[in-house]
């Protein structure tokens, strides 16, 4: 059975333009000051970290520009690998600055913050930090982004991860989620394996949600846009009123819930 419900893109009006121009043009400064098309020198290091990390503890990585990749596996300890990029008006400027920059690991009984520490000179735009890390299957996250993305793989514990600009995709996965981006997508994929009933809390002010399910999907579905479409590939009990801009219902037995909501956006439920 498949449900459609389809908004009307002229119904789009001069505010959201408006809002998304901004949106862009913040968006755009911040690569443009980060990435080289100024006329700021840049260098970049490599920072390898370690610290062990038990099944079922709580992970969680700050970085305000950059991106997060998570990568589980059947491993016991957390290896890190941060990349710093620092621009600067001449080269050993950045070179000195880069050096400064800190990744520190704070590690508690049942937990593993993960933060930049940065220098006072050093302006915010001009510090980008990409971390790669491989960590324990069995781990509850927690991740935040200003600019960048948050890509989440075979990860079986809760995840929270928040965007202001950038794109979320968790894949692979079995457990809770509770995700939310100012602008960018949400992708979710669960894994095959993967219990069927799962609770998901995913919420975009300007971008699609695409979500997964894992087989047998046993949830309450209430899924809202403003201005977008809503789709799903799954049998869905519909409760309320049917409108174009919200899917309330129920899917398999209903165990778990799910609330997706975009400003502007489409939603996609398979």
């Amino acid at each position: 059975m498949k449900k459609y419900f389809f908004v009307n893109p002229d119904s789009i009006i001069p505010f959201w333009s408006g809002y998304l121009v901004c949106l862009l043009i913040f968006f755009c400064g911040c690569c443009i000051n980060i990435d080289g098309c100024s006329d700021m020198a840049k260098y970049e290091r490599t920072e390898h970290l370690s610290a062990p990390l038990a099944a079922g503890s709580t992970l969680a990585v700050e970085t305000n520009v950059g991106s997060i990749t998570i990568t589980g596996a059947d491993v016991t300890v957390c290896d890190i690998t941060a990349v710093i990029c620092v621009k600067a008006p001449t080269a050993e400027k950045a070179k000195q600055l880069a050096e400064e920059v800190k990744i520190k690991l704070e590690p508690s009984a049942d937990k593993l913050n993960i933060k930049v520490k940065k220098p006072a000179a050093l302006k915010q735009r001009h510090l980008k930090v990409d971390f790669d890390i491989t960590a324990p299957k069995q781990l509850n996250l927690n991740c935040t982004v200003d600019v960048g993305s948050i890509d989440v793989s075979d990860i079986s514990g809760t995840i929270k991860a928040d965007a202001d600009v950038g794109k979320i995709t968790c894949e692979e996965i079995s457990g809770d989620v509770d995700l939310k981006t100012d602008v960018g997508k949400v992708t979710v994929v669960y894994s095959k394996t993967a219990p069927a009933a799962c609770n998901a809390n995913i919420s975009t002010d300007v971008g699609k949600i695409d979500f997964t399910g894992p087989p047998n999907l046993s949830a309450q579905l209430n899924a809202s846009t403003d201005v977008g479409s809503i789709k799903t590939d799954l049998p869905i009990t519909l409760t309320g009123e049917i409108s174009k801009k919200r899917l309330k219902g129920t899917i398999g037995k209903g165990e778990g819930k799910l609330h997706f909501k975009t400003d502007v956006g489409s939603i996609k439920i398979r």
